[in-house]
């Protein structure tokens, strides 16, 4: 009989701060010698993200482009749970896109858990500080992604005041009762401890997700998707994103790198640029964007050494045209065809 895996699903919103926790619980469970299978679901590129990653730290890395892996890429990812699911990792960390409606996805892992023997099946919301409530229409999104996690973790909090802090986490406490604040240690905690594979109660996996056989109420009737979550109009709004991946210069200078970011329109909710900076030659680097913010010190990438320079804009209404000419703006050149 196959023995169950744990596995952590890790949810938030655009620019949230998902990688980086991702990173941090891969270096907790290195230091507990635990290597873990990961998918990364993003748009467009998801091998950037993926590239960002201590493969030391993992048994396997696999992206996924989907806009929403529930319905553009579902059989893909359930192939790829299923591989590690036997595979010689201790456990899968999931990392979702931004946009994504992981109550949707949880009701289809639901439905087909006996082909996935994971447990516990753990979901944390990382929440930003600096603008939780301020997405406008989607915020509703947002607003799922908490509600559908067991734990949530607060990101960015040095950017707020004390106050607004409090104010913060008793909203996201009234949202959500069943689910808990969290750290990322904690979270490697549970998932390492034997005593985390046993979590069962809200503290861990909210009711709705628990395994087919609940031990709780003590029935050995399977749990069944709850249709009352099923708001179409929410998730709906995860389709609405769009990806772009437009491709630069061979090599270009930072700071022409940065002015692109900054002069994007606010449409663009994220972007990630992928570059070989003429000043810094020998690897490349990664820039970011998160709604008005520019990341403002790129990341070393080792990896894709072969990849073409290109930047990835998410957005609700991407102006493709638009876009292409800043980058021509800016580059006084044509960039080469898209793709």
């Amino acid at each position: 009989m196959q023995t169950a895996k744990p596995l952590l699903i890790i949810s938030g919103f655009l620019g949230a701060g998902k990688t980086t926790l991702l990173r941090r619980i891969l270096a907790e469970l290195d230091a507990r010698e635990l290597r873990s299978d990961v998918i990364l679901n993003d748009f467009e590129n998801a091998t950037i993200d993926a590239a960002t990653l201590n493969k030391h730290t993992t048994t396997t890395v696999a992206p996924i482009a989907a806009g929403c892996a529930c319905c553009e890429s579902l059989d893909e990812l359930l192939t790829l749970c299923e591989a590690a699911a036997s595979g010689a990792g201790d456990l899968l960390l999931l990392e979702l896109n931004g946009t994504a409606d992981p109550l949707a996805l949880l009701e289809s892992f639901t439905l087909v858990e006996n082909k996935l023997p994971f447990f516990p099946r753990l979901q944390v919301c990382v929440v930003d500080a600096r603008h939780w409530g301020k997405r406008n229409e989607f915020s509703r999104l947002e607003a799922r992604q908490l509600e559908s996690a067991g734990f949530w973790l607060l990101t960015h909090t040095e950017r707020v005041n004390h106050a607004q802090l409090q104010e913060l986490r008793s909203t996201l406490r009234r949202m959500a009762p069943n689910s808990v604040e969290t750290t990322a240690l904690q979270m490697v905690q549970i998932l390492a401890s034997e005593e985390g594979q046993k979590i069962t109660s809200p503290l861990g996996i909210p009711r709705l997700y628990q395994p087919a056989h609940d031990p709780i109420g003590g029935s050995d009737r399977p749990i069944a998707p709850s249709s009352r979550h099923l708001d179409d109009t929410v998730h709906g709004l995860s389709h609405r994103f769009t990806g772009w991946q437009i491709k630069l210069p061979h090599k270009v200078r930072s700071a022409s790198m940065k002015r692109l970011l900054r002069r994007l329109p606010k449409w663009v909710m994220r972007a990630k640029a992928l570059v070989k900076l003429v000043e810094e030659p020998g690897c490349r680097w990664l820039f970011e964007k998160v709604g008005d913010e520019v990341i403002p010190h790129p990341l070393p990438v080792h990896e894709l050494r072969h990849a073409s320079s290109s930047i990835v804009c998410i957005g609700p209404r991407l102006d493709t045209e638009k876009l292409q000419a800043l980058v021509v703006t800016e580059f006084g050149v044509q960039p080469p065809p898209t793709y």
